[in-house]
């Protein structure tokens, strides 16, 4: 009998031997024998097993010695290797048409094989034409069909809705564009709910008439709402509306404050557009938002939080930049060499701009950020369902490079390497509502991460990436390579 072909991953893996396959044993296109399998969702951690993979799915999962039911095309050597699920990013933007493999490669070189994309549309009311929801539809199927590399585009969102005050249109766009009233907004929901994404992303300054009947309009369709909580409703508010998912570490940090409902009345005015309202001095914000913390406040909404089901994706890493704006070491991030030039030189500019407030602010902002931390180890131990989400070409933010950096954060903020490893793989799955990722199991889609070291003993160790395998397609180190090599010829263009 044959011996069956090796996958060289780094080096060339040489076969112990050939073990006995029966000759009624079922064809299989992948077999990686011999790895430690860590199942995120259960917590099982099975060392010495092989993963069988036809196709898309995996097929079966089972002791290294009892595999010979199964005939593999392929054999990947996982000796002393772990296998994860996929990561998942929840908050990715691709910014398109910006070259797709600038972002896509990056995240797929370091283990991402879902996103859900964050401004995959455009106002082609108001006279858009580039960076509409056809573009990614587009992207998505070339992803699927093996055309285009890259983490799959699990769930689009609308662009940003916001409220008069913060986007100025041109004056024969559509009023309900930014709405008011609450006809308005329901006008809105229905509008982009034909335009088929998955979700409805608001921004902080929406009035409340017209968020309210967002949200029933919403819920009537079956579509959802989430992203910047409005300023008018709060975050447990609208989750009791039936808000989708909470974006950054800010509003909870605000409703966590006996200072939140000042401030959340402030900014409604504001951006209700109300005379003589004026918007919150940001170091006042910053400051008092942190110093006026009351723990039982806290608890309690969290508590509510809890029980509405909606899910927190506090993207740490955004703040981080907030705060370390003025290191120099973190601005010489190599990872920016697959970031486009332009890209780049307006990150420059955000941070030098970061960089030269006054002291105080700088400070506020540091403090601020290591807050947004704490808040988030309270929501979690309160039962509220975390995130890994990145908001992945934001400044600093390099897709697939930073959310190594957020699982970190993740950590910093209290939970286990294992919870941490369940916020980028079983929790996105489970708000998805897709029972087919986020797992190794029979009948999930083979979406695996190969890694050279134990992410359960130091979560850093889900940077250590031997292979990727994206809808059941292997991708080795070195192929790896190739895509980061690609996105930097690409990045270095004018």
């Amino acid at each position: 009998m044959r011996c069956l072909k090796r996958v060289a991953m780094l080096v060339v893996v040489v076969a112990a031997g050939c073990a006995t396959i029966r000759p009624d044993a079922t064809p299989v296109d992948l077999a990686i024998d011999n790895v430690t399998v860590i199942e995120p969702g259960s917590g099982r951690v099975l060392p010495e097993h092989s993963v069988y993979i036809s196709g898309e799915r995996i097929v079966a999962v089972l002791p290294a010695r009892r595999g010979a039911a199964y005939a593999a095309a392929h054999v990947v050597d996982g000796t002393g290797k772990f296998l994860i699920p996929g990561l998942i990013d929840m908050h990715v933007h691709l910014f398109l048409p910006e070259p797709a493999p600038l972002g896509m490669n990056a995240l797929l070189a370091n283990g991402v094989t879902g996103i859900r994309e964050m401004s995959s549309d455009c106002w082609a009311a108001a006279g858009a034409k580039k960076g509409c929801v056809a573009e990614y539809r587009a992207l998505q199927t070339k992803v699927r069909s093996g055309e285009v590399p890259g983490p799959d585009l699990l769930a689009l969102t609308s662009t940003m809705v916001m409220g008069p005050t913060r986007l100025k249109l041109p004056p024969t766009a559509p009023a309900f564009i930014t709405p008011v009233t609450a006809e308005q907004g329901r006008e809105l929901v229905r509008h982009l709910a034909e335009r088929g994404t998955e979700l409805i992303k608001t921004h902080d300054s929406i009035p409340a008439p017209a968020f309210a009947a967002m949200m029933g309009e919403a819920n009537k369709l079956g579509t959802a709402l989430g992203g910047h909580v409005p300023f008018a409703a709060g975050a447990l508010g609208a989750a009791k509306l039936g808000y989708r998912s909470i974006e950054h570490a800010r509003d909870l940090l605000y409703d966590c404050s006996r200072y939140g409902p000042d401030f959340r009345r402030e900014e409604a005015a504001f951006a209700a557009g109300t005379p003589n309202s004026v918007r919150p001095q940001s170091l006042e914000r910053l400051q008092r938002t942190v110093a006026q913390f009351d723990q039982i406040l806290c608890a309690e909404m969290l508590r509510q939080l809890a029980s509405t089901g909606v899910y927190y994706t506090p993207t740490h890493v955004t703040r981080e930049m907030e705060a370390r704006a003025g290191d120099a070491a973190y601005r010489a991030d190599p990872a920016r060499r697959y970031v486009a030039r332009d890209r780049n030189k307006r990150w420059e500019a955000d941070l030098q701009e970061t960089a030269a407030l006054p002291s105080a602010e700088r400070g506020a902002l540091r403090a601020f950020f290591e807050h947004g931390l704490r808040i988030t180890g309270l929501a979690h131990g309160a039962g509220i369902p975390i995130m890994a989400g990145t908001d992945a070409n934001d400044t600093m933010i390099v897709p697939g490079f930073s959310l190594h950096l957020e699982l970190e954060l993740l950590g910093r903020a209290g939970l286990s390497n294992l919870e941490v490893l369940r916020a980028a793989t079983v929790v996105p799955a489970r708000y998805l509502r897709r029972s087919d990722l986020g797992g190794i199991a029979a009948g999930k889609r083979a979406d695996l991460v190969l890694l050279r070291a134990d992410p359960l003993a130091d979560v850093r160790n889900t940077r250590a990436i031997e292979a990727v395998l994206a809808r059941g397609r292997l991708r080795t180190r070195q192929d790896l390579d190739a895509l980061l090599a690609e996105a930097e010829r690409i990045a270095a263009r004018p």
